[in-house]
């Protein structure tokens, strides 16, 4: 299994791991995954994103070579800016979402760990006539998420700057920090996953251990959280990520992901499809949350029905109809009930909807929410 630069760092801190992320040994807590949870949601939590693939463009014609290809605009982006965006296949399903990073030289893209080489294989592809440079630097850098109310102060005091509360979603700061190793260089991008304010340091592998120690040690507060809990939070904030919410079979509006496109630049691939969905049709079924209503937690792809039928019933019942599946479920520590992300038939939708979940310790009641579960200002 692959492993993360930290990877002995959070043994040392008694880390329980998990293979996650198709083959990553990854920890899946520390502590305990409600404590975790807390700690974001009221002070400040630190996780290792090192299994993040992350890609760079070089070369003059970089910005023109990514814009016609994805979802978001590019080019009018100046460094130090960014934003979230899709590479889609012709009949705009997505391949691969991504966060882009302007840099003075490069762009930067993060992307998920199961879209990180298909992400690659078809941005090169289109390299052509064009000057630019594709490189894969996932092996060589690491990632660490800081997340939290507190998150502002302790990557200010760790970096050795102020300020940083102005810095926008997707949007980056380049910075250079002293080390007992001498300078150190950390790109701090701004990235709301939780819920609450948050930023992704990233920097190279060989000072990814020595970041993450300053981290530890500059505030008593700072609580090392692992998988399980980012998870709880990322569901609990109705964030989508590849692999659950989103595969190569759905389309952008289907998980309300509007912010990941722009309607006004010209073509991309998909762009058809897309425009024609939002201006002469609308998504046949819809990204919503489902609020639970037993203890049992449903699991990825349990069926969704539009009625309370008895499942002795099921198929015998004029009215029972099949409207969606589960894509992620968790007990929320902060709401303290179970709750799910899930594709659900656009007729029930609606918030306050009743549906019926068939999972494998029976069937469940849920109730359909818009998202997010938390309306946290950030």
């Amino acid at each position: 299994m692959k492993t993360t630069p930290l990877y002995h760092t959070h043994c040392q801190l008694g880390a329980t791991f998990a293979e996650k992320h198709e083959g990553w040994n990854l920890v899946a807590h520390f502590t305990d995954t409600a404590a975790e949870n807390h700690a974001v949601r009221n002070h400040v939590g630190i996780a290792d994103l090192s299994h993040q693939g992350r890609l760079r463009l070089t070369g003059e014609d970089r910005a023109k070579f990514l814009h016609r290809l994805i979802s978001n605009d590019v080019e009018s982006l100046s460094a130090g800016q960014g934003n979230y965006a899709m590479l889609l296949t012709n009949r705009g399903k997505i391949i691969a979402d991504m966060n882009i990073h302007v840099l003075e030289d490069a762009i930067g893209i993060n992307t998920a760990p199961e879209t990180t080489d298909s992400l690659f294989k078809e941005l090169d592809k289109y390299i052509i006539a064009d000057d630019v440079e594709l490189s894969g630097l996932t092996e060589e850098t690491g990632a660490i998420a800081v997340h939290g109310p507190k998150s502002p102060e302790l990557v200010q005091s760790v970096l050795g700057i102020t300020a940083l509360g102005t810095l926008v979603q997707h949007h980056n700061r380049f910075y250079e920090v002293d080390s007992p190793q001498g300078w150190q260089w950390v790109v701090c991008v701004r990235a709301d996953i939780t819920g609450e304010i948050g930023y992704n340091l990233y920097t190279s592998a060989d000072a990814l251990a020595w970041l993450w120690e300053r981290l530890m040690t500059e505030r008593e507060e700072v609580q090392p959280i692992g998988w399980d809990a980012l998870e709880s939070l990322r569901i609990e904030a109705g964030i989508p990520r590849y692999g659950a919410e989103l595969t190569d079979k759905v389309i952008p509006l289907e998980a309300e992901l509007e912010h990941a496109i722009n309607f006004e630049k010209g073509c991309y691939i998909g762009q058809e499809i897309v425009a024609r969905m939002k201006y002469r049709g609308h998504p046949n079924r819809l990204l919503r949350g489902l609020e639970i209503h037993d203890a049992n937690v449903p699991e990825q792809n349990d069926r969704i029905f539009s009625s309370g039928i008895s499942p002795a019933l099921r198929g015998k019942h004029p009215k029972e109809k099949e409207v969606g599946w589960i894509t992620s479920a968790t007990y929320s520590p902060t709401l303290e009930k179970p709750i799910a992300l899930g594709y659900v038939r656009t007729a029930v939708a609606t918030a306050g909807s009743r549906v019926q979940i068939e999972t494998s310790a029976g069937h469940v009641n849920g109730t359909v929410v818009l998202l997010p579960f938390l309306t946290n200002e950030v």
